[in-house]
């Protein structure tokens, strides 16, 4: 396969990926503030459905990944090589943990049980982000693109077109 479509993979995963991870935080995080049973069972079944996403999207962004990186040694693709790895191990938990709260809401109840690990399941999902989008960008460093959105935001930003 052409680097190019390689690169366009890797960017699609990544979308894909962050996109999903996000909106499972934010609705996680929104059923939790409003407390509504019935909103919280909601979220958890959507979560579950959605999950077979991400189960395509992590491996294909991690696969794309490492073919990009091949036997680089650049400092920027080491620590992204690095951080993929704590993205997986916290990703495996992750996964567990939402079907764990989704049998939790759906067959039990919302308890201080569910509540607990719906914290963990935030604090972790939250440095998943974190680490993702610190994979972003050093991506984009190493494609020279973040100088260039930079510069481009700046433009924007003091009027200049």
């Amino acid at each position: 396969m052409k680097r190019s479509k390689i690169v366009t993979v890797h960017i699609v995963a990544t979308i894909i990926a962050t996109v999903t991870i996000s909106c499972f935080f934010s609705f996680s995080l929104v059923a939790e503030i409003t407390g509504k049973d019935l909103f919280i069972k909601q979220v958890k079944t959507g979560i579950l459905y959605c999950l077979p996403l991400l189960l395509i999207a992590m491996p294909v962004l991690a696969i794309s990944g490492k073919k990009l990186a091949g036997n680089s040694k650049h400092p920027i693709v080491a620590k992204k090589m690095k951080r993929m790895k704590c993205i997986a191990f916290n990703g495996i938990i992750l996964m567990s943990l939402a079907i764990y709260l989704y049998y939790h809401a759906i067959y039990k109840t919302i308890d201080d049980t569910f509540l607990y690990v719906q914290l963990m399941e935030l604090l972790i999902g939250a440095v998943n982000l974190g680490l993702i989008i610190r994979n972003i960008n050093s991506g984009l460093q190493l494609s020279g693109r973040n100088r260039k959105l930079r510069a481009r935001w700046r433009r924007h930003s003091t009027g200049s077109h």
